[in-house]
């Protein structure tokens, strides 16, 4: 009875270790004023990793729009080999997905007055989802999933600077976690801030 109790507690903690879940919120703003809130989540198994953003926001530009994002992107042996992107709107719906088959990366992605069919053949190990969970001290350039492009990532003094597909975002961190980003949008400019516990 003894051994199978000790035997339990082994498995119960070996499962534990292989296992890990993590949950950031951040609310969205604009000139100040909440517009919405991001939800980041993070599902670690063994060598697999998924990385779930999720948004939904409402604002007024030349009329009422609201945005309903979801980037679903999973990792194996640190990765990138799936991604999906769905934007929903009510001034247009988006799609945008990436595999990792033969070596390869095969992009069909669709944004706001954006369109992209192509494959790459570099393998990446950092994209935007990741960005709300590490500082990307090792990491030079990251896929970005919305766009299925590869984009620079700079360090500039306190933040680091991407440049997605002309829009330069600013990330800040603090002890490793993102604290605030500042996006620029083709639509409107807005500002992620982490949520206090």
């Amino acid at each position: 009875m003894k051994k199978l109790l000790f035997l339990s507690l082994l498995t119960f903690l070996w499962s534990n270790k292989t296992y890990s879940q993590e949950n950031i919120k951040y609310d969205i703003s604009v000139a100040g004023i909440s517009i919405g809130e991001l939800n980041a989540k993070k599902n670690t198994k063994d060598k697999n990793t998924v990385y779930e953003l999720t948004s939904l926001v409402s604002f007024w530009f030349f009329g009422n729009i609201s945005v309903n994002f979801e980037i679903i992107s999973h990792y194996k042996d640190n990765l990138l080999v799936k991604s999906r992107t769905t934007t929903k709107s009510n001034r247009g719906d988006f799609f945008s997905k990436i595999d990792w088959i033969n070596e390869q990366y095969e992009i069909s992605a669709t944004s706001y007055k954006y369109e992209l069919d192509t494959a790459l053949a570099n393998p990446f190990y950092f994209s935007s989802s990741k960005l709300y969970f590490e500082e990307p001290i090792l990491h030079a350039v990251f896929m970005a999933e919305n766009y299925g492009l590869s984009s620079p990532i700079k360090k500039k003094g306190d933040y680091y600077e991407v440049d997605v597909n002309g829009n330069k975002n600013k990330f800040y961190y603090l002890n490793g976690k993102l604290e605030k980003a500042i996006m620029q949008s083709p639509i409107k400019n807005y500002v992620i801030k982490r949520k206090s516990n």
